[in-house]
């Protein structure tokens, strides 16, 4: 006679869960909870762009807020806009991620496969998710304000957001390598 088991009954109702590639990434503990939010948002494809906007009618343009050069979608904005563009240049080049990407999810795919340990993948995830953030947050002050800020303060936000972070919650089990190469950023 077979084993009973409602676990099993209920994977079978369920079936086979979705294999994501982001969840270490926006859930990593070195994030800030709100640049989580965000980035999960984002790397759904869930945020309210205009693109997304003027579909629904909401919107009578869907052109990107900060540059206007093309339609605002998670593609543009996350990183093919000029401005965001250069702003995740500069992070990257501040970490010394030589990876030359697209787009949100290539970065992210190159920080979790790339040679590096885990302490500097994780502030790598805790880098890509406050540009998000600050790019998202660009956008929006962008919309209601009409103004936005210079690509060097929007880097000068990241880092520091991304540095006060990792103090607060800094791994215990660090190694010395990582430790100062932490301390010169």
């Amino acid at each position: 006679m077979p084993h009973y088991s409602v676990k099993t009954v209920y994977e079978k109702i369920i079936g086979p869960k979705p294999v994501i590639q982001w969840d270490n990434m926006v859930w990593n503990r070195l994030n800030i909870p709100k640049h989580r939010f965000i980035c999960w948002l984002a790397v759904q494809d869930r945020l309210q762009t205009t693109a997304k906007l003027a579909r629904f009618g909401v919107s009578n343009t869907a052109s990107c807020l900060i540059c206007g050069q093309a339609d605002e979608d998670h593609k543009h904005l996350f990183f093919a806009c000029p401005y965001s563009s250069r702003c995740i240049s500069a992070l990257k080049a501040w970490l010394g991620i030589t990876y030359s990407t697209g787009n949100l999810k290539q970065l992210m795919r190159c920080i979790a496969h790339g040679r590096m340990s885990k302490f500097r993948r994780q502030v790598s995830f805790a880098m890509l998710a406050a540009a998000v953030y600050v790019v998202w947050s660009s956008r929006n002050c962008c919309f209601w304000n009409a103004s936005f800020p210079t690509v060097q303060n929007m880097v000068a936000r990241v880092k520091q957001n991304v540095r006060d972070r990792i103090l607060v919650v800094l791994p215990k089990h660090v190694s010395r390598r990582d430790s100062l190469w932490f301390a010169t950023l």
